[in-house]
């Protein structure tokens, strides 16, 4: 960690995401600095998100390297699993540290998570994505069921509430007990925020989000760093 004790973390996401910065600086401790570079995206499709990739995502982390960041995050779960676990390795690799699906991946370990159940607010084509990533890790994906939100915007703006009732009216009443995690995937829906609502739905039932998975992926390698433990985020309040 610099001698100043800040530790900077690179943030990339699409232009259109309104959840995860957001996230980022409610929910990381002190001493963790978030600087943010975006690549441009308005709906959450295949087509739109490969264009993200291959056009924007360059200049994105090259901007981005400009501020020396001690961890790149890639803030884009969908996008992370449109070409397979052998191109999120790559990104990975590209991005320097990036966390990305090795942060779920890292959270679905800690839990002893084998067995999933994911919800997504993406299309069809997006969601089967993040089934074949997940699988590829070596989960298994119990059910999986997408929203089918094409704008990004409206992603962000889902209420709790709207979150809690996609859960209950989507997982049948007897997978919860066959699972050993609750995903919700998407760095821009706001899972994080729905948490209140969500935990006490499933009791006993660990919930786990894209944004989570990263906050604490971030955490682990600010205290390895040598930073003290930090308990909460900036406001206060553990993620």
């Amino acid at each position: 960690m610099p001698g100043n004790g800040v530790f900077r973390v690179g943030l990339i996401v699409p232009s259109s995401n309104t959840t995860m910065e957001v996230d980022f600086h409610r929910t990381l401790p002190e001493g963790v600095e978030v600087a943010t570079s975006r690549m441009f995206l308005e709906n959450t499709t295949k087509d739109e998100e490969i264009r993200m990739i291959e056009d924007s995502l360059p200049e994105a982390a090259r901007t981005l390297r400009t501020a020396k960041p001690a961890l790149a995050v890639f803030g884009c779960t969908s996008g992370g699993s449109l070409f397979g676990r052998k191109y999120d390795r790559q990104l990975q690799k590209n991005l320097a540290d990036a966390t990305g699906l090795s942060a779920l991946s890292e959270e679905f370990a800690l839990l002893g998570a084998k067995r999933l159940i994911v919800l997504t607010p993406y299309v069809a084509e997006l969601t089967a994505a993040v089934r074949s990533a997940i699988e590829e890790e070596g989960f298994e994906v119990l059910f999986i069921r997408g929203m089918g939100i094409v704008e990004n915007t409206r992603i962000g703006s889902l209420r709790g509430e709207e979150i809690l009732a996609f859960a209950r009216d989507s997982i049948p009443a007897s997978l919860p007990a066959e699972a050993d995690c609750l995903f919700f995937s998407c760095t821009n829906l706001p899972a994080v925020r729905a948490l209140p609502l969500l935990r006490p739905a499933y009791p006993g039932l660990p919930i786990m989000t894209s944004n989570l998975a990263a906050i604490q992926a971030v955490r682990r390698r600010f205290e390895a760093a040598g930073a003290p433990a930090a308990s909460g985020g900036r406001s206060g309040k553990r993620a």
